[in-house]
């Protein structure tokens, strides 16, 4: 496999990755004030709802190809990519038959059955999604800059046919419409990258894997969006507004957080099939202090300024959603830990199976704690529920993860981390106690303030990975 420079690949998927949160807290914060809590609430359900049938259709395909695709070169790639491709349009074709089958004909949907029938174009241009190809060869350049593009076009489109709480089925058409340029790009450029032939498939050689996978996939999505349709069982949608607004900000900083290092998967994944264990142990330490450096200020910022944040973002009306952001902060730790040091290594290992059993265990906690705390709690008992269960598989991945692969972070590393985490805490509640502002000036001056603060104290205790990229930039000069 020609290797591309992990650098390179990192700062573009930092750029993509940070413009895919810029984009969705730019436009959230314009839906929120056009649709108002039940118009969110409206299509984030909808959205719950086709995505359970999305990922059925897509199997385990999106994680496995990565690999496959990796651990592939030449003609055998381009077998591999042919085969994943049939099995990906034998399954969304039983999806999308089953999908409209059940919306036209269950009563619970005969009052939005338009709403559901637009969402379901998503599921249709699963044909057609085949980003887990580039980023097996590695090509996020052109990832960032083809969804770059789309999202611009997208939000304008969105400033101009979104314009009242009336809207929401055009929103929703938005949405379909940005994905369809993303996945009808992918298809048009892959012809650069494989040659299309008369093959002999095997599709058999991959179905254990995918079909594995997606029990993983499928008991993930069923405990991170159960809390979603509870919600809407028993308090109506304006509680799914504020609880899924308060996810989306939770997910788009964790995305914020790994970006630096999930170009690193299908590097390790190459080296752990030449078995070059030490070189895999090597990027992942070096991927998990990039991690915890990210992952740690932005959780204890999500929590000091989420009154701030959600005013900024979605406006008065979703005040709610400040308890519940504050809950939930904690997730993009724990997210950020399970990905890099438990999905990544097990799946590269071809451990599909103790990230199945791994899931189940959190879809069982997280339907009972649910249950048990959504009645009398509301959004603040999803949250708990969300936070217990990733704790959980996030603990199980990681030991078996570290079986494979095992690190360890100096002692001086965490005390750099933790003496400039206390340092950026002060400097944030100095701005919030003692300084006379309110509203975007006061979040505005609370980030700088921190920013700062965090940064310079990471120099001044000699942060290692802070060094390594001051090193990185003094040489490019």
């Amino acid at each position: 496999m020609k290797q591309k420079s992990i650098l390179k690949n990192s700062l573009y998927n930092a750029i993509y990755k940070g413009f895919t949160v810029l984009f969705p807290l730019v436009t959230t914060s314009y839906i929120s004030r056009v649709l108002l809590p039940e118009g969110v609430g409206s299509v984030a359900y909808a959205n719950t709802i086709v995505l359970y049938f999305v990922t059925i259709a897509a199997l385990g395909i999106p994680n496995y190809g990565i690999k496959a695709i990796a651990q592939s070169a030449g003609e055998e790639r381009d077998r591999t990519f042919v085969e994943l491709l049939v099995i990906n349009f034998c399954s969304t074709s039983l999806c999308i038959i089953a999908y409209y089958l059940f919306v036209s004909t269950a009563a619970h949907f005969s009052g939005e059955r338009s709403l559901f029938y637009i969402m379901g174009i998503l599921l249709i241009l699963n044909y057609f999604n085949i980003d887990w190809f580039y980023q097996g060869i590695e090509e996020y350049g052109y990832i960032a800059t083809r969804s770059i593009v789309i999202k611009i076009l997208s939000f304008a489109a969105m400033l101009l046919f979104v314009r009242t709480r009336e809207d929401y089925l055009k929103y929703a058409l938005i949405l379909c419409a940005a994905t369809a340029g993303n996945y009808v790009l992918n298809a048009v450029h892959a012809g650069r990258y494989v040659r299309f032939r008369k093959y002999r498939l095997d599709l058999s050689r991959h179905m254990k894997a995918v079909l594995i996978l997606l029990g993983s996939t499928i008991a993930t999505e069923i405990y991170t969006m159960l809390d979603t349709v509870m919600l809407e069982y028993f308090y109506g949608k304006s509680y799914v507004g504020y609880y899924s607004n308060s996810v989306k900000i939770i997910r788009l900083v964790y995305t914020v957080s790994i970006s630096l290092v999930a170009t690193f998967y299908p590097r390790i994944s190459y080296y752990i099939k030449q078995m070059d264990y030490r070189r895999c142990e090597d990027l992942l330490a070096k991927g998990f202090k990039t991690v915890i450096l990210l992952a740690f200020p932005a959780a204890v910022g999500l929590a000091l300024l989420a009154d701030s944040i959600v005013l900024f973002l979605f406006g008065e009306p979703f005040m709610p959603a400040t308890g519940t952001i504050r809950i939930l902060s904690v997730l993009v730790i724990v997210f950020s830990t399970a990905y890099l040091l438990g999905h990544i290594v097990l799946m590269a290992a071809g451990r599909e199976k103790t990230i199945f059993y791994a899931t189940l265990c959190g879809a069982g906690s997280n339907a009972v704690i649910n249950a048990l705390l959504i009645p009398p709690l509301r959004h603040y008992g999803a949250a708990i529920a969300s936070v217990a269960a990733e704790l959980i598989v996030t603990t199980i991945l990681v030991i078996n993860g570290r079986k494979i692969c095992p690190i360890r972070i100096d002692r001086h590393y965490w005390g750099s981390l933790i003496i400039s985490l206390l340092g950026m805490t002060a400097g944030v509640l100095l701005v919030r106690n003692f300084l006379p502002l309110r509203g975007t000036l006061l979040l505005a001056s609370a980030i700088v303030a921190a920013v700062a603060v965090y940064g310079l104290l990471l120099v001044a205790t000699r942060n290692e990975i802070v060094e390594f990229f001051i090193d990185k930039f003094r040489s490019r000069l």
